[in-house]
């Protein structure tokens, strides 16, 4: 019984030890910013307006980007399309000419005449 409880509590430390480095790394990272005060040094900010700034220019530039892959995307779609109706074309053109050669005979019964009317 001993063994089959080592085995059920063994995942609890290691999630209670992944727990304490978690904490540990955030009070050290709290000790710091408190020190950085403390010693009258700016605490990590960023400054909004660039940032901000920033965002819309990437904004815009994914916009653009989104707007120049549509219209390939759409180019691509129209000229697929006038394959496929070219290809369908051709195929009902080879259709109609292979249903028309099977309906005639292919043996010819006009008597072989030479072109001055000589049999």
């Amino acid at each position: 019984m001993g063994h089959e409880f080592a085995e059920a509590i063994q995942p609890l430390f290691i999630f209670g030890g992944i727990a304490m480095v978690i904490w540990a790394s955030a009070k050290a990272k709290l000790e710091h910013r408190k020190l950085d005060m403390i010693r009258g040094q700016p605490v990590e900010t960023r400054p909004a307006a660039a940032s901000e700034d920033k965002i819309l220019a990437e904004m815009r530039a994914m916009r653009q980007q989104m707007e120049q892959m549509q219209s390939t995307s759409h180019s691509f779609d129209l000229s697929f399309d006038e394959a496929l109706n070219r290809l369908e074309g051709r195929i009902n053109r080879l259709e109609t000419k292979s249903a028309v050669t099977t309906a005639t005979p292919a043996t010819d019964t006009t008597p072989n005449t030479l072109r001055n009317g000589q049999s």
